[in-house]
């Protein structure tokens, strides 16, 4: 099991020129996130060039599900509030992936995951070279 938590600041921005002229408030917004599940691949000691894997997963958020923006117009109280997508409280996860040890400190790697919940779908394919020393 993970726990992650992510926070993000956004600074806040004035503009200029005329009545229309929006002010955005700081904000901070952390999000937390648990995730569980199992994993099946070739281990990292394994001698073999190929190694692939496969997962499954859940991940759940425990906080921060909604992030909003407070707004004003030039000269005018912070009155205005927009409110972000949400994400859906769980989701299940899934990834494949497939290694190539080139040598000892140097492989190839490439992955696919993706995660799916009620109106929310996020896909993703990594590829690129690791080198551990």
């Amino acid at each position: 099991m993970t726990i992650t938590y992510i926070r993000t600041t956004r600074d806040r921005t004035v503009e200029t020129g005329g009545v229309f002229a929006l002010t955005v408030a700081r904000d901070r917004h952390v999000a937390g996130f648990a995730d569980a599940g199992i994993s099946l691949g070739r281990a990292d000691t394994s001698d073999a060039a190929f190694r692939p894997y496969v997962g499954l997963g859940v991940r759940t958020q425990i906080e921060g599900r909604t992030a909003t923006a407070v707004a004003g117009y030039a000269g005018a109280p912070l009155s205005l509030v927009a409110t972000g997508a949400q994400r859906a409280q769980v989701v299940g996860t899934a990834s494949a992936g497939l290694s190539y040890r080139m040598t000892s400190g140097l492989e190839l790697f490439s992955t696919v995951e993706a995660q799916t919940g009620r109106n929310d779908h996020r896909e993703s394919i990594n590829s690129g070279v690791r080198l551990r020393f």
